[in-house]
């Protein structure tokens, strides 16, 4: 199990640049983040979950994409900014300690990174802030090629 976690500061995403598709930096680094972790050959790693911490250190809000559960999202950018929008609409409404579960099985935290840390132990991979969806592409890449030699 991987469980990849990008923080950033803030996440800029509002319903008028998602339907246009002109997303922030950010956006579209976390879009191809899902895309690049979970998806592969027209199916999901089911090892896998990809999650987001926005804020600060005490006080993250976080929206994970865990492929074992994840339901009705598709690998383009489009698709994904949507369900990323509709995640961090309701994550901005929790508080310190709340959890929810989307229907589609993305996942939502309110915690601290020290919180999380402890929570998830050893499936964490925290992903160095530049170009975060490189590194999750070139770890899955040598995780499967690891993976069909045993």
């Amino acid at each position: 199990m991987r469980h990849f976690l990008v923080v950033f500061k803030d996440l800029p995403i509002d319903r008028g640049s998602v339907k246009s598709g002109h997303n922030s930096r950010e956006v579209i680094s976390a879009c191809r983040c899902v895309n690049v972790g979970l998806f592969v050959s027209g199916d999901l790693r089911r090892d896998v979950t990809v999650s987001f911490g926005i804020g600060n250190e005490d006080d993250l809000k976080v929206i994970s994409f865990p492929g074992v559960s994840l339901r009705r999202v598709s690998p383009d950018e489009r698709s994904i900014s949507f369900f990323l929008l509709k995640a961090v609409e309701k994550v901005e409404t929790m508080t310190q300690g709340d959890r929810f579960v989307m229907d589609n099985g993305i996942e939502l935290i309110c915690s601290s990174l020290s919180g999380l840390i402890e929570s998830w132990k050893s499936d964490l991979i925290l992903v160095p802030p530049s170009n975060p969806e490189r590194f999750i592409l070139d770890t899955n890449l040598t995780a499967d090629r690891m993976e069909s030699n045993a």
